[in-house]
Protein backbone atom coordinates (compact mmCIF):
# COMPACT_ATOMS: atom_id res chain seq x y z
CA UNK A 1 0.00 0.00 0.00
CA UNK A 2 0.81 3.56 -1.14
CA UNK A 3 2.02 5.16 2.76
CA UNK A 4 1.15 8.98 2.48
CA UNK A 5 -0.69 9.34 6.12
CA UNK A 6 -0.64 13.12 6.20
CA UNK A 7 -3.06 13.03 2.45
CA UNK A 8 -4.96 10.05 4.07
CA UNK A 9 -5.84 11.94 7.59
CA UNK A 10 -6.78 15.62 5.73
CA UNK A 11 -9.26 13.50 3.36
CA UNK A 12 -10.68 11.65 6.28
CA UNK A 13 -10.95 14.75 8.62
CA UNK A 14 -12.85 16.42 5.44
CA UNK A 15 -14.82 13.16 5.31
CA UNK A 16 -15.90 13.74 8.96
CA UNK A 17 -16.84 17.17 8.28
CA UNK A 18 -18.95 16.43 5.17
CA UNK A 19 -20.77 13.16 6.96
CA UNK A 20 -21.12 15.61 10.29
CA UNK A 21 -22.60 18.12 7.66
CA UNK A 22 -25.00 15.08 6.34
CA UNK A 23 -25.93 14.47 9.78
CA UNK A 24 -27.24 18.15 10.43
CA UNK A 25 -28.94 18.38 7.34
CA UNK A 26 -30.84 14.93 7.81
CA UNK A 27 -32.35 16.71 11.38
CA UNK A 28 -33.16 19.70 9.73
CA UNK A 29 -34.72 17.71 7.05
CA UNK A 30 -36.76 15.43 9.90
CA UNK A 31 -38.62 18.35 10.94
CA UNK A 32 -40.68 18.19 7.81
CA UNK A 33 -41.37 15.14 7.32
CA UNK A 34 -45.64 14.09 6.81
CA UNK A 35 -46.01 11.38 3.88
CA UNK A 36 -43.57 9.74 1.64
CA UNK A 37 -43.51 12.42 -0.86
CA UNK A 38 -42.15 14.96 1.48
CA UNK A 39 -39.36 12.83 1.92
CA UNK A 40 -38.19 12.39 -1.44
CA UNK A 41 -38.73 16.21 -1.58
CA UNK A 42 -37.10 17.39 1.06
CA UNK A 43 -34.16 19.45 0.46
CA UNK A 44 -32.38 19.19 3.54
CA UNK A 45 -32.58 15.43 3.13
CA UNK A 46 -31.53 15.14 -0.01
CA UNK A 47 -28.70 17.31 0.28
CA UNK A 48 -27.76 15.02 3.57
CA UNK A 49 -28.04 12.07 1.25
CA UNK A 50 -25.48 13.95 -0.66
CA UNK A 51 -23.23 15.11 1.78
CA UNK A 52 -22.74 11.45 3.03
CA UNK A 53 -22.06 10.05 -0.51
CA UNK A 54 -19.33 12.58 -0.52
CA UNK A 55 -18.14 11.48 2.75
CA UNK A 56 -17.95 8.30 1.64
CA UNK A 57 -15.75 8.68 -1.74
CA UNK A 58 -13.52 10.80 0.78
CA UNK A 59 -12.87 7.99 3.14
CA UNK A 60 -12.23 5.62 0.29
CA UNK A 61 -9.94 8.20 -0.89
CA UNK A 62 -7.75 8.21 2.10
CA UNK A 63 -7.93 4.26 2.61
CA UNK A 64 -5.72 4.77 -0.89
CA UNK A 65 -3.11 6.43 1.18
CA UNK A 66 -3.05 4.59 4.94
CA UNK A 67 -4.41 1.35 6.47
CA UNK A 68 -7.73 1.15 7.48
CA UNK A 69 -6.45 0.41 11.10
CA UNK A 70 -5.09 4.36 11.22
CA UNK A 71 -8.20 5.62 8.59
CA UNK A 72 -11.11 4.78 10.61
CA UNK A 73 -10.84 5.95 14.31
CA UNK A 74 -10.77 9.74 12.83
CA UNK A 75 -14.06 8.92 12.11
CA UNK A 76 -15.06 9.37 15.43
CA UNK A 77 -14.44 13.05 14.79
CA UNK A 78 -17.84 13.72 13.45
CA UNK A 79 -18.95 13.31 17.52
CA UNK A 80 -17.55 16.18 17.92
CA UNK A 81 -18.67 18.35 14.99
CA UNK A 82 -21.91 17.14 15.26
CA UNK A 83 -22.15 18.31 19.35
CA UNK A 84 -20.54 21.62 18.69
CA UNK A 85 -23.46 22.29 15.84
CA UNK A 86 -25.90 20.63 17.49
CA UNK A 87 -25.43 23.43 20.51
CA UNK A 88 -25.27 26.30 18.17
CA UNK A 89 -27.79 25.42 15.43
CA UNK A 90 -30.40 22.90 17.82
CA UNK A 91 -30.08 24.93 21.21
CA UNK A 92 -29.06 21.41 22.49
CA UNK A 93 -27.67 21.05 26.11
CA UNK A 94 -24.15 18.65 26.44
CA UNK A 95 -23.75 17.01 29.75
CA UNK A 96 -20.33 17.19 31.68
CA UNK A 97 -20.61 13.08 30.90
CA UNK A 98 -20.67 14.00 27.25
CA UNK A 99 -18.10 16.74 27.46
CA UNK A 100 -15.74 14.20 28.81
CA UNK A 101 -16.73 12.20 25.87
CA UNK A 102 -15.56 14.30 23.35
CA UNK A 103 -12.75 15.34 24.86
CA UNK A 104 -11.71 11.72 25.17
CA UNK A 105 -12.02 11.09 21.62
CA UNK A 106 -9.90 14.39 21.07
CA UNK A 107 -7.40 12.90 23.12
CA UNK A 108 -7.46 9.56 21.62
CA UNK A 109 -7.46 10.55 17.60
CA UNK A 110 -4.45 12.57 18.51
CA UNK A 111 -2.91 10.09 20.13
CA UNK A 112 -3.48 7.81 16.85
CA UNK A 113 -2.12 10.77 14.62
CA UNK A 114 1.13 10.73 16.27
CA UNK A 115 1.38 7.46 16.57
CA UNK A 116 1.13 7.49 12.86
CA UNK A 117 3.95 9.67 12.73
CA UNK A 118 6.32 6.69 13.92
CA UNK A 119 5.39 4.66 10.82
Amino acid sequence: MIKNNKKAIFFVILCTVFTSLGQILLKIGAKSIYSFISIITNISLILGFLSYAIGAVLLIISLKYADLSLVYPFIALSFIWVSIASIYLFNENISIINWIGLFSIIFGVSFIGLGSKNE
